[in-house]
């Protein structure tokens, strides 16, 4: 079978000559360079500068770094590493600390804000920054939280408050399983369990296992942040334990000043601080998102349940009347305590360099006590020499009522002098916003700014303040310098709604003519009626349509004029288009939703109740 095999001879593994050597090239080793040839071999770093950008691949590592730069951010100068952090969030820079003990230690926290209120988690923080060496210097803003705990008596007590501020939540769940049951069907199990085990297990308001069904079956973020909320909070009981210990300490902590005292040594010890806020935003509902992310709010326990906080002003209370005293009565200490503590703090300072007060009501009950409209009241005069001693560059005002004030009355008359005297002490004033809402009487905007703060003004916000068309064309065409303007909820003298169109008509006509100052940025809000809601603010108006750029490119364009005429807004809540602008909720411009979108949803709830 293999008798005609033939076994080969192997090859021979003797290497065939180079090309260059069969070519009769031979080649020359170079043991060494000479000292006077070293300096004309061109060097590694030399031929990647020449060449590196065109082939990257010749001159790389293996971890695609070129040979000669392995430099990383670890290798950046702290100044420069500082530069970049101002530009990443507060949550990449805890990364970025975490990456390396190099990078802790030359990379700092951004803390450019600091809390007070009276509790111990947001006065420990203060007093921890104040005591770093580093961070104190890197402090903006104070921000001093005026709200305070209501008082429950029983769990009953508390618990009702609880219900009461999860009404719009509950309501838009039963809005929701009223949709899932239209489609399941009247006899479906779903809609028959409903029927008869209800939305909850219980009081404390746990949704039952049906209704986690069919939350479930909708994959959007209203169903699933139900549900999350759900399934961490804690029961009324356990949440009532909590917050009482929160009202002991609280109670403990104003009887002896210690707020007050943390204001007075955080001005004095933060060198940088150039902001000063009074706010009552601090505290909201525990599944609302607050305002601000304090240190209070990150220590409490996962799904705590608090309700709804009030300011100074809106604390119940009985009405004190100053009545059978002599002299004028004082600022009443437990109603204006927020304002008269930075007030006091203010004008203790010895360098006096706040170069912004704000008072952050986001059109709730906050702001300076209605005292200062009594000129006999030292309350009037430290407020006066307070504008007169800061270089504030930026204003915020809110006005709030004080019982005590209204037994004796304010000078009639004489509210826009005093508001245009407080202001003309404000030399380099750039950025106003004032809001009127709770001084009781009418207010013509033309006579509270003088013409040097006209001149001054980049930008100007005005809430609840009435006028006439003629007064405010004549005011708005005087700001020379102001970039952005803002009217929120604006009326006639007489209460009635304003006619933007002829306002607006006329701007257009001058703004397009006129070749002498800016072209500012308008935004203008109006109230969206809701009859039948009414919140524990005292007022059903919840909601305002906003009109932003179809201002802008109607006045500097060609677009349509949102606004209605008078002819077509007889039976309009306000004097807007309807389908132009945002849906945005009073306390929060964030939340948004346009008036299109907003429209076609009305419109087919409409439809369908016609159906």
């Amino acid at each position: 079978m293999f008798q005609n095999l033939q076994i080969r001879p192997a090859k021979s593994h003797r290497r065939k000559p180079s090309l260059t050597i069969r070519s009769g090239v031979t080649k020359r080793r170079i043991s060494a360079v000479s000292a006077v040839t070293a300096n004309n071999v061109p060097s590694i770093s030399f031929m990647e500068n020449l060449f590196g950008a065109e082939f990257p691949e010749a001159f790389g590592n293996a971890d695609g770094r070129p040979a000669e730069s392995k430099k990383t951010i670890l290798d950046l100068p702290s100044e420069l590493l500082e530069i970049v952090c101002e530009y990443i969030s507060k949550l990449d820079i805890k990364r970025l600390r975490l990456a390396s003990k190099r990078l802790a230690d030359s990379v700092y926290l951004r803390i450019d804000r600091v809390f007070i209120s009276p509790n111990q988690a947001n006065l420990a923080y203060l007093h921890t920054i104040l005591a770093h060496p580093r961070y104190k210097g890197r402090v903006h803003e104070i921000v001093f939280d005026c709200t305070r705990l209501e008082e429950y008596s029983t769990l009953e007590s508390f618990r009702r408050a609880i219900v009461s501020n999860e009404r719009d939540t509950r309501s838009a769940i039963a809005d929701r399983l009223d949709e899932a049951i239209e489609i399941y069907g009247n006899d479906s199990p779903q809609a028959r369990l409903l029927e008869e085990e209800g939305m909850y297990q219980n009081e404390d308001g746990y949704l039952t296992e049906n209704v986690k069904e069919i939350l479930l079956r909708y994959e959007d973020d209203f169903a699933r942040d139900v549900l999350a909320r759900n399934a961490i909070m804690m029961s009324t009981e356990d949440s009532y334990a909590v917050y009482q210990t929160l009202y002991h300490q609280e109670q403990e902590i104003v009887q002896q000043n210690l707020d007050s005292d943390t204001l007075h040594q955080a001005l004095a010890g933060f060198p940088k601080v150039k902001r000063v806020t009074l706010t009552s935003e601090a505290w909201w509902l525990w599944n609302v998102r607050p305002r601000y992310n304090t240190p209070f709010h990150r220590s409490l326990p996962p799904g705590f349940r608090k309700p709804l906080v009030f300011s100074d002003r809106d604390r119940p209370g009985p009405v004190r009347m100053h009545l059978g005293s002599y002299g004028p009565p004082q600022p009443d200490q437990s109603v204006c305590r927020g304002y008269t503590i930075i007030l006091s703090a203010l004008l203790s300072m010895k360098v006096p360099s706040i170069e912004e007060f704000i008072i952050d009501s986001e059109n709730a009950q906050t702001g300076i006590p209605e005292h200062v409209f009594d000129r006999r009241l030292t309350f009037y005069n430290e407020t006066r020499l307070m504008f007169q001693c800061m270089p504030l560059k930026r204003l915020r005002l809110s006005f709030v009522p004080c019982y005590c004030i209204h037994a004796i009355g304010s000078e009639h008359g004489q509210t826009n002098i005093i508001i245009q005297g407080l202001l003309a002490e404000l030399k380099d004033l750039e950025h106003l916003d004032l809001d009127m809402r709770d001084v009781r009487v009418n207010h013509a905007i033309a006579p509270l700014i003088d013409d040097l703060g006209k001149a001054n003004l980049k930008t100007l916000t005005l809430r609840n303040l009435a006028m006439s068309v003629d007064e405010f064309y004549e005011f708005l065409i005087a700001l020379g310098n102001v970039q952005h303007i803002t009217l929120y909820h604006m009326t006639h003298a007489g209460g009635e709604a304003v006619h933007w169109a002829h306002l607006f008509q006329r701007l257009k006509e001058y703004y397009t003519t006129s070749m002498q100052g800016t072209k500012p940025h308008y935004t203008i809000a109006e109230p969206i009626l809701l009859e039948e809601i009414e919140d524990l603010f005292g007022t059903a108006v919840r909601f305002s349509h906003l009109v932003d750029e179809e201002v802008d490119a109607f006045l500097y364009g060609d677009s349509e004029c949102p606004f209605l005429d008078a002819s077509e807004a007889e039976n309009e809540p306000n004097f807007f288009k309807r389908h132009v602008g945002w849906k945005v909720h009073d306390r929060d411009w964030t939340m948004r939703e346009r008036m299109t979108e907003v429209c076609g949803r009305e419109g087919m709830l409409k439809w369908e109740d016609e159906m």
